[in-house]
């Protein structure tokens, strides 16, 4: 595995994390299960965001990003 597939594959795992944080947060914030969580998670373009780099929005903390979810979903 070369160093730039490794640094990849630890990226990967940090940001499954972080998803993993901000669905629990949503799921308590919004109280729906962490299945419905996920689903408005991945429905947002706040996940879209999150999984580009370019936006930086991973740096945010687990929490700034539930809210942002949780903002875009109450505007849908």
């Amino acid at each position: 595995m070369s160093e730039a597939e490794k640094k990849k594959a630890v990226r990967d795992i940090l940001l499954w994390q972080q998803i993993g944080c901000i669905v629990v947060a949503v799921a308590e914030k919004l109280q729906v299960s962490n299945k419905k969580a996920l689903d408005i998670f991945y429905a947002s373009d706040t996940c879209r965001r999150l999984h580009d780099e370019r936006s930086c929005l991973y740096l945010m903390s687990d929490l700034y990003v539930a809210d942002e979810v949780i903002r875009e979903y109450r505007r849908s």
